[in-house]
Parts: C-alpha cells; sequence; structure tokens
C-alpha cells in the first residue's frame, strides 16, 4: 500500500516530462499562453483524476464538482512553481491539488450548503483563476458572470451564502441572514443545459423527498438502471420500486408546481 507522497511519486512525470513541463511553466507565466497552460492539464490530467476520484469516494461529492476544485489546484501549482527548486513540479502540483482540495472539505464542512451552491462556487472560483490570468487583474463580477453564464446579482448572492457562516441550511436558519435565491439565474439558456434556477429548484425539490425515495430516484433517472436492477440492489419487489419511483415524481411535480 503506497503512502500519499509515494502515490505522488509513481505518479510523476519522467525527467524528460520534467524540463518539458518546467519551460511550459516559464512560458504560461511570462506570456499567459494559455496553450501551455493546457498542456500542463494534459500532462498532469493522470495526478488530478487520482487525487479527486479518491476524495469522490470518500467524500460523496460528486467527481465534477471536485474536478473543478482541482483544477484550481493545480494552476496555482502553475503560478507558484519555482523552476530552479529541486522538487518536480508533478509533486508540486500533486501537493498544490491535494492541499485544494483538503482546504474545500475544511470550508465546505462548517456550513451544510447544497449541491448546487457547492458546484457554482467551485466554477466560480476557477474562473476566477482563469480571468485573472488572461486579464493580468482580477475580473470584475461583470466579467466572472459571463465566464459562468449567471447574472451578476446571481454572483452576488452566491458569495453571501458562503461569507453567511451562521447558515445551517437554506430551509432551517434559526436567525440567519435570508438569501434570496430567485437572483441566481442564468444570464443564457443553453441547449442540453438545465438552467441553475432550475437545477435550484429541482434540489429543493428532492430534499423533501425521503432518503430511500431520493435513492430510488437517483438510480432510476440519473444511473439509468430499470426497476428490475433498482429492486433487486435495495432488497425491494419490482412492484414496490415502480410505486416509490410514481410517488417521488407526484411529490416533486407538486413541489414545483407550489413554487410557481
Amino acid at each position: 500500500m503506497y503512502s500519499e507522497s509515494q502515490q505522488g511519486s509513481s505518479l510523476a512525470a519522467t525527467p524528460l516530462d520534467d524540463r518539458q513541463v518546467s519551460r511550459l511553466v516559464e512560458s504560461y507565466r511570462e506570456t499567459d499562453d494559455r496553450r501551455s497552460l493546457e498542456r500542463i492539464f494534459e500532462l498532469h490530467g493522470r495526478i488530478l483524476n487520482h487525487i479527486v476520484r479518491r476524495y469522490a469516494r470518500t467524500s460523496g461529492e460528486p467527481y465534477e464538482d471536485l474536478l473543478q476544485v482541482g483544477y484550481v489546484g493545480l494552476v496555482k501549482a502553475a503560478n507558484g512553481y519555482a523552476s530552479d527548486s529541486s522538487a518536480r513540479f508533478s509533486s508540486y502540483a500533486y501537493s498544490m491539488i491535494d492541499g485544494e482540495l483538503r482546504h474545500h472539505f475544511r470550508d465546505t464542512g462548517m456550513i451544510k450548503k447544497p449541491r448546487w451552491a457547492r458546484s457554482l462556487y467551485s466554477q466560480v472560483a476557477a474562473a476566477n483563476v482563469k480571468l485573472t490570468a488572461e486579464l493580468g487583474r482580477p475580473p470584475l463580477i461583470e466579467e466572472i458572470s459571463r465566464e459562468v453564464n449567471v447574472e451578476p446579482e446571481g454572483i452576488l448572492e452566491l458569495m453571501k451564502l458562503y461569507l453567511d457562516t451562521d447558515v445551517r441550511s437554506l430551509d432551517a436558519r434559526e436567525g440567519a441572514q435570508a438569501h434570496d435565491l430567485s437572483n441566481i439565474r442564468s444570464l443564457e439558456y443553453e441547449a442540453f443545459s438545465l438552467p441553475i434556477e432550475d437545477r435550484i429548484q429541482l434540489e429543493q425539490a428532492l430534499d423533501t423527498l425521503s432518503e430511500l425515495q431520493k435513492k430510488v430516484v437517483y438510480l432510476f433517472f440519473y444511473k439509468d438502471l430499470s426497476q428490475t436492477e433498482i429492486g433487486k440492489m435495495l432488497g425491494l419487489p419490482q412492484r414496490k420500486i415502480s410505486r416509490i419511483i410514481a410517488d417521488s415524481v407526484r411529490s416533486l411535480r407538486d413541489r414545483i408546481s407550489s413554487e410557481k
């Protein structure tokens, strides 16, 4: 069994890659060459995926959400690596990615936030890093807004949500500051993509279901398993699974309709 440092070493680039990466890092930092940064991502995709998948397995958070956090760590590695260092860039990147994910869990562990908020916050953080590198200055709210396709008022509301350290959930605040989630809306509708306002509404409705209903809905609609497969997995008859799905859909429809 490898330790984390041994795992990072085993996933490190070859000496030839180290020289290549040093040149790419210098090119990115000196000329803001986005292609150099993309090449760094390509060369270290294996390390990035390895760390993100490990945290996704143990945390239960979506892989795609954690991948965005990991990318932020990799960008920070490219910005902070000393080319004359005796350490390989791959080892430094491993440490920065791992640290960024730990920082993410430390922050989100203090406050229970819904999945949509964690995902959107990660996108905003990544956009901030990307635009800062491109513009040579901190981006404006409007620039971040265009990058993540969310209204500027929604970006500000998201920041208020993350600064409100008294929040324990969005439904039971016990005196904490209320948040107007209606401000969080997509700038433009995109094909085959659920607008952020609809995703918020759907996730809030899903939270009203029982744990069994949530599990069945996830397996049926998100994992595309058949009712028979779900029944075998959960030790329930197919007829029972069918009733749970029907009741869940009816409950979700009623909840969403009541909010319109």
